[in-house]
């Protein structure tokens, strides 16, 4: 493996004051043309699903994200505006919206409809993300997960073979691994199939129905990963190169800077806020200073959606 472990926040990176106040000030308008997000026309058979693109680079990533429905009336508050960050911060980017109706099909028409089948939905959802990089690449983030910077800086950083890797997954705090944010350089890398196998293999309502944080969600990637490159009995280590240039768990600054368990510092009490006051008075605010202050690239407010109700 090659050691990135010197990676240092004394990149060549733009501010992210300019990119927030690009960001925040002129990201909210609903009615604009969004030429690059693709437009369901259907969803009930296998042509209905977004075409791969080919010869994908960095400056052209397709971006995934998902909820069980696709009516921005039904989402959490600041979703949508935190969705726009991508979109201004990212114009060339390709976005695909994903709902539940929309992965069973993609999982039916790749041949892992028995994987998704008689789970919770957060499994399904967890499991999906899943087949999106590995059927397409680019880039998965949660709904409530906002951009600070453009991210083509962040799969190109030259210093330390970070920007060799296929597959970057974020780093947490609280965990070692997280899959709130993950990205594939290209398609079909065998990780993505060897852990939708690995699921394949979980069988019975204990399981399928269950915490989603151990059979879908990060320990079972943590599982995945360890045993698809032979470390089991190891812990997976942050900014370490795992394969051939195949993986690196990113360091939780750059994209998972408040932990999940964080309500009360400068960051994680903006998870109490009201809609108005984050996007009035987020750009200004100490936490903004705090994210600038570390490079991140992205954090997330965890909204916890799919808690509500289950026992973990």
């Amino acid at each position: 493996r090659n050691s990135v472990r010197d990676h240092k926040s004394n990149i060549d990176l733009p501010q992210l004051v300019d990119s927030a106040k690009k960001s925040y000030s002129h990201g909210h308008n609903e009615n604009k043309t969004l030429v690059n997000m693709f437009e369901w026309k259907c969803w009930n058979e296998c042509s209905c699903l977004p075409p791969a693109q080919e010869n994908s680079t960095d400056s052209k990533v397709t971006m995934h994200q998902s909820y069980k429905s696709s009516d921005p009336q039904t989402w959490q508050w600041g979703w949508k505006y935190q969705r726009q960050t991508w979109i201004d911060l990212h114009p060339d980017w390709r976005f695909i919206f994903w709902n539940d109706e929309q992965n069973h099909l993609l999982a039916k028409c790749t041949g892992y409809e028995d994987v998704l089948e008689g789970r919770s939905g957060i499994q399904q959802a967890d499991l999906s993300r899943l087949l999106y990089l590995k059927e397409y690449g680019g880039l998965y983030a949660d709904m409530d997960y906002i951009s600070l910077r453009n991210h083509e800086q962040l799969y190109n950083l030259g210093r330390n073979q970070v920007n060799l890797q296929q597959i970057l997954l974020q780093g947490r705090e609280d965990q070692v691994i997280g899959f709130e944010w993950g990205y594939a350089r290209n398609q079909q890398h065998p990780l993505w199939a060897f852990c939708l196998n690995m699921a394949r293999g979980q069988k019975g309502d204990a399981k399928r129905k269950g915490c989603p944080i151990w059979y879908t969600g990060p320990k079972f990637l943590n599982r995945c990963v360890k045993k698809y490159f032979k470390k089991q009995g190891q812990e997976l280590e942050q900014m370490v190169s795992y394969g051939q240039n195949d993986l690196v768990i990113l360091e939780p600054k750059l994209i998972a800077p408040v932990r999940g368990d964080d309500f009360t510092s400068e960051c994680g009490q903006w998870r109490n806020h009201t809609q108005d006051e984050v996007w009035s008075e987020w750009p200004k605010s100490s936490c903004m200073r705090y994210l600038n202050d570390i490079a991140a690239f992205a954090v997330t407010l965890y909204s916890h959606s799919w808690g509500e109700g289950l026992k973990c």
